[in-house]
């Protein structure tokens, strides 16, 4: 069974008069995980809760909404099984508060209302194919190495060898801890993985390629082989594909205009309201963020931004076969990360678990010029964000700051999140693994030495 990690965001409209309700409801979770028992569940890395309050979009009033918000490894079904079987009382309890949750609730039917739920996302993973187990395991590997290492070096075991007898000497001990048995064997992603993660791009792929391919086949028969038939089927071949590039120019034009049309733009926040966020991520290692916020006025907007982040997906995701895209989207401070665009696009939705205090975590976005530009195509659609153009150009490019303010400014309190990992940093995590992959196998005295590097 593979294990890529992909987001399960489940959004709810709660009931008239029943936010402030649900709201405690994951207040009280926080205090009592076993209530909704995250920790039980082995396929989850992190899970966020909370409540949208109605918002203003424009004249049209956006509902108060429950938001559920999972990050988990291997197929999505197994995740929910463990959400109905584990957690499905806590499940229950919260979303008898949402319109059309069916009281009684059988498993199946809790099944149903989460895949009915589900909200499309685009999803960020920094530890791509671990399960939870893998995370915690590789860290206790790597403590074990550590300890025997330093034991070793106090009572002089390892005089006289060189790097590899030294690694030599840490593949006995790991051999021999029956504790530490499952690390004699190599790790790769399984089977299954690569397929899985991108299957969306490849369909895509298999759709357009052949199309094309049988247009530019076809126009080019056409000039030694003059037909009626073949004529009018490629000339409507090449209509049917200058469709989407069409009415991808007329949104780009309608944000351009809204674009033109923008006033306003978030201020500076309060010093009391930017400490009193930041006092909510001052864990040891990893924090948790919450963005939530209308996006900017403009009728072709909410329909670009469901695109833009469709196309951010399949870059996050690597995209086979081109060499610079292959391995994806990389920031270095982030374990995950998702934006959803929720209310037909007309509200977006960003959640990160990261690694560092918040303002430099953000930063850490828009530290390169085409980093800034990559934000524009997706925070630059929240209501505040500084004036783009063109969706990509200025925005965070000139003014980093006002990206700063705008995040500051729609940044909310999470009354639930579930991190099992308080003790490691995104860079711990992909440390421990590539000393697991590098522990047993053929090495030279060059890579051996490299590895033992690493501890």
């Amino acid at each position: 069974m593979h294990a890529v990690h992909a987001g399960y965001t489940v959004i709810a409209r709660l009931k008239e008069g029943c936010a402030e309700v649900a709201q405690q409801l994951l207040v009280d979770f926080n205090a009592d995980p076993e209530r909704l028992p995250c920790a039980k569940m082995a396929t989850t890395h992190f899970a966020t809760g909370a409540v949208l309050p109605a918002q203003m979009y424009g004249d049209e009033e956006l509902p108060a909404t429950l938001m559920l918000a999972t990050s988990f490894s291997g197929p999505s079904r197994a995740h929910e099984d463990d959400l109905v079987r584990i957690a499905g009382r806590g499940l229950r309890e919260l979303f008898q508060h949402c319109e059309g949750f069916p009281e009684p609730c059988s498993d199946a039917q809790l099944a149903r209302f989460l895949r009915e739920h589900r909200q499309a996302d685009t999803f960020y993973s920094g530890m791509q194919h671990l399960t939870r187990e893998d995370v915690l395991r590789h860290d206790q590997v790597r403590t074990e190495i550590e300890t025997f290492v330093d034991h070793e070096q106090e009572t002089g075991g390892f005089t006289g060898l060189d790097a590899g007898g030294i690694r030599l000497a840490i593949q006995k001990f790991v051999a021999n801890q029956p504790r530490l048995a499952w690390a004699t064997s190599s790790w790769e992603p399984a089977a299954g993985s690569w397929l899985a993660l991108h299957w969306r791009t490849l369909l895509v792929a298999a759709v357009v390629l052949p199309f094309l391919a049988a247009l530019v086949i076809g126009s080019i028969a056409l000039v030694f082989v003059p037909s009626e038939i073949l004529g009018t089927v490629v000339a409507s071949g090449w209509i049917a594909l200058a469709l989407p590039v069409l009415v991808l120019v007329i949104l780009v034009l309608g944000v351009r205009d809204a674009e033109l049309q923008q006033r306003y733009v978030a201020g500076r926040q309060a010093d009391e309201h930017v400490r009193a966020l930041s006092a909510t991520q001052c864990h040891p290692v990893i924090n948790e963020m919450l963005v939530f916020a209308p996006i900017k006025e403009g009728s072709t907007r909410p329909m670009f931004l469901r695109l833009a982040l469709w196309i951010v997906a399949r870059v996050a995701e690597g995209i086979p076969g081109l060499r610079s895209r292959r391995a994806g989207i990389n920031i270095p401070t982030v374990a995950t990360a998702r934006w959803i665009a929720i209310d037909r696009g007309k509200r977006l939705v960003f959640i990160s678990n990261f690694t560092n205090a918040s303002e430099p975590y953000v930063r850490d976005f828009i530290d390169i010029r085409f980093g800034a530009m990559r934000i524009n195509l997706t925070f630059g659609f929240g209501a505040g964000y500084p004036r783009t153009e063109w969706v990509i150009n200025r925005g965070a490019v000139e003014d980093p700051n006002g990206f700063i303010n705008v995040v500051n400014a729609n940044q909310h309190r999470t009354p639930f999140w579930f991190c099992p990992y308080n003790n490691l940093s995104i860079d711990n995590i992909k440390l421990n693994r590539t000393i697991r992959e590098g522990l047993f196998g053929t090495a030279t005295e060059a890579q051996a030495k490299a590895w033992l590097q690493l501890l």
